[in-house]
């Protein structure tokens, strides 16, 4: 565990306990997924959930939300749900941001160095969804009015945003993924992350092993573990698969992995 670790755990730790005494919800900023992993492994005070949100549907930056006996609510969509009818509760804002007609399509690293640009920290901003016209961006709600109102340009673009609210931008997606197929001695991580994503073995369990590979969203440090239909892996800074079906052997005897593959943008 690294000092940053512990400085993280901390906050954390007194964030659940504002909940317990407040009784009202509390969260963090946004966590990129090594810090989601050491947040997930926080114990929890008697009476406080732990859930994470993105404002988009399987994001992969989120914020740690711990919520009080009083939110009915078990996952995403029902989550959703409460802040529909309690929009005041939700931390996080969508940006539906435009750019002009004219210039050319912006990148995800162009919207990013913009914000960075204003001097906002990326911890203040979540998953940035980009597409054809513009892009989506999630961010700590406190911050939403300034970014709208200051967020003119990025690249050589001009820019228009709207501030949504997280259930009305519930059904955007970063992309559909991309059906593939591949098979392996095993159904081990390493051999999994090895053939997903083009790269040596000793390249894989190095990546394992070095905290950048997360199964199922938790950071997962053995080469060796057995996936299984319906996992999510995700290699940091290349993309995610999700095990769509693991349908038996080859003619030659090995293991097919049928996947869904998303790419970093």
């Amino acid at each position: 565990m690294t000092p940053d670790d512990k400085i993280l755990i901390s906050f954390l730790e007194e964030k659940a306990e504002q909940c317990l005494a407040n009784d009202m919800i509390t969260c963090s900023k946004f966590l990129d997924m090594h810090q989601r992993s050491v947040a997930s492994g926080i114990r929890l005070p008697f009476g406080v959930r732990r859930m994470f949100y993105g404002g988009f549907d399987d994001a992969e930056r989120t914020v740690a939300l711990w919520l009080p006996e009083y939110v009915q609510a078990e996952n995403e969509s029902e989550l959703n749900e409460f802040f529909r009818l309690s929009p005041d509760d939700c931390p996080v804002s969508i940006l539906g941001i435009k750019k002009d007609k004219f210039s050319k399509q912006l990148t995800h690293r162009d919207y990013l160095g913009a914000l960075m640009g204003l001097g906002i920290s990326r911890d203040m901003t979540g998953d940035i969804t980009v597409g054809g016209e513009g892009c989506h961006i999630a961010v700590i709600k406190s911050m939403a009015e300034y970014i709208a109102e200051n967020l003119t340009s990025a690249g050589r673009g001009t820019l228009s945003i709207k501030i949504l609210a997280p259930f009305e931008a519930a059904d955007i997606k970063k992309n559909e993924g991309i059906p593939d197929s591949f098979t392996v001695s095993s159904p081990r991580l390493d051999s999994v992350v090895k053939n997903a994503f083009g790269i040596s073995r000793d390249a894989a369990c190095a990546a394992i092993k070095g905290g950048l590979v997360f199964l199922n969203d938790i950071e997962c440090g053995k080469p060796d573990k057995k996936i299984a239909e319906g996992d999510k892996i995700t290699l940091r800074h290349r993309g995610r698969i999700i095990i769509s079906a693991l349908p038996g052997k080859s003619k030659k005897g090995r293991d097919i992995v049928n996947i869904i593959r998303f790419t970093v943008k």
